[in-house]
């Protein structure tokens, strides 16, 4: 048995951002671990984030993942390396058949936390 993959399609149109922290366009390499316990299925491999917030970051990868997969990722981010878990909240397909993958980050460590924040103060 399989998972069920969910690939939204979100028109393009302009609406009011909502987001509570600040989000940059940051192009980053990472490192993913996935393992779905129910299907026995394991997952790692290469993507790079697109842009990157405090509690969330949108990823590239060649490999869909189901809606509320949790990955665990280590992410360069400038000389630091972090390690965080993400939730993933939305998918999309590319015109590449690349897969974008909206994560929401659960909790970081404070260390973690204030790179991330220095690292995206950094870059505004």
């Amino acid at each position: 048995m399989t998972s069920k993959i969910t690939i939204m399609d979100f028109p393009k149109t302009e609406s009011h951002d909502r987001r509570r922290y600040p989000r940059i366009k940051s192009i980053n390499l990472l490192y993913y671990n996935f393992f779905d316990q129910k299907e026995f299925d394991k997952r790692q491999g290469i993507a790079k984030t697109v842009d990157i917030s405090e509690c969330g970051m949108l990823i590239e990868c060649g490999y869909p993942f189901p809606l509320h997969s949790i990955l665990e990722i280590s992410v360069a981010l400038g000389e630091k390396l972090i390690s965080v878990k993400g939730e993933v909240v939305r998918a999309m397909i590319t015109e590449e058949k690349t897969y974008l993958l909206g994560l929401e980050l659960t909790p970081l460590s404070e260390a973690d936390k204030e790179e991330m924040i220095k690292y995206i103060k950094g870059n505004l």
